[in-house]
């Protein structure tokens, strides 16, 4: 669900302009969110983390999405899927700074693999990317930044919040927050001019990619526990790149291919999900 977003907003975005594609998104989706937390009876936390939703919703959600919704109309899926898994490598970053959490060997190695990756992906294509491209990319890895340092905000910030009363209260005050901004930045085309493929993709954006994927996401977590339930985030590159073949007729080229392992290894370690053995000399 979480790959295909990508898809959908590659699909949408020359339609609704990046930041009306994402006001859509996020408001339906925190309103769909709010609907299933009010039905579960459980609360969202409005008066407690209210100023703290606005916050991850606006820096966090918001202009994260927007920015890789605006690369999109650049590079294509499968190139903004695989750089938009180098969340851990900033999370973990921020975290030895802020929290003082160290940067184990394992870390580190995984932060080295990462920027490797990050390379091989940019830089072994079948052409050089242009400037436009590099932007875009660049776009792509500030979004990413963006997402590891609100991840450690949430974990220090909200940690006496409910997640999916988060993610029902940071999607709505990522609406609030990206409002204005409709106004000022229109979209590309009159809405109601957009084709029923356009509709689709958003309807699929903000249902299934945002909050039915919210929804599995948060119960797989109470099923399984939280470090078994962030390994499926390293199945959205892979994901994104096999909806932008199939759908977008995009290739599948040496360079992704390498580029998205290295990176996905060097996650995998910063998360601890690889087991490291010390040997005694």
């Amino acid at each position: 669900m979480w790959g295909a977003s990508y898809l959908f907003m590659r699909k949408a975005v020359p339609y609704f302009g990046p930041v009306a594609l994402i006001e859509l998104r996020v408001l339906f989706g925190g309103l769909i969110l709010f609907a299933y937390v009010t039905a579960m009876r459980g609360t969202v936390g409005w008066r407690e983390h209210g100023r703290a939703y606005l916050f991850v919703g606006a820096i966090g959600l918001a202009l994260p999405f927007v920015l890789i919704a605006q690369a999109l109309t650049t590079i294509d899926a499968s190139t903004a899927v695989i750089l938009n898994a180098l969340s851990p490598l900033f999370a973990s970053l921020v975290a030895a700074v802020w929290i003082r959490e160290p940067l184990t060997a394992p870390k580190v190695t995984g932060i080295l693999l990462c920027l490797v990756g990050t390379a091989v992906l940019v830089g072994w294509t079948p052409k050089p990317m242009s400037g436009r491209e590099l932007l875009a990319a660049s776009c792509c890895v500030l979004a990413t930044a963006l997402y590891g340092y609100t991840i450690v905000f949430t974990k220090v910030k909200l940690k006496g919040a409910s997640p999916i009363g988060t993610s029902a209260g940071t999607l709505l005050m990522a609406a609030v927050a990206l409002a204005p901004f409709v106004l000022v930045v229109p979209p590309a085309h009159p809405i109601g001019e957009a084709p029923a493929i356009a509709w689709f993709c958003v309807a699929g954006l903000a249902i299934i990619s945002t909050a039915m994927a919210f929804i599995l996401y948060y119960r797989l977590i109470a099923d399984v526990g939280p470090v078994k339930a962030i390994t499926v985030t390293l199945l959205v590159p892979i994901f994104g790149m096999v909806w932008g073949v199939i759908f977008l007729g995009e290739p599948v080229t040496p360079g992704r291919i390498a580029g998205c392992a290295i990176i996905l290894a060097g996650c995998s370690l910063i998360l601890g999900l690889v087991p490291v053995r010390r040997f005694a000399g």
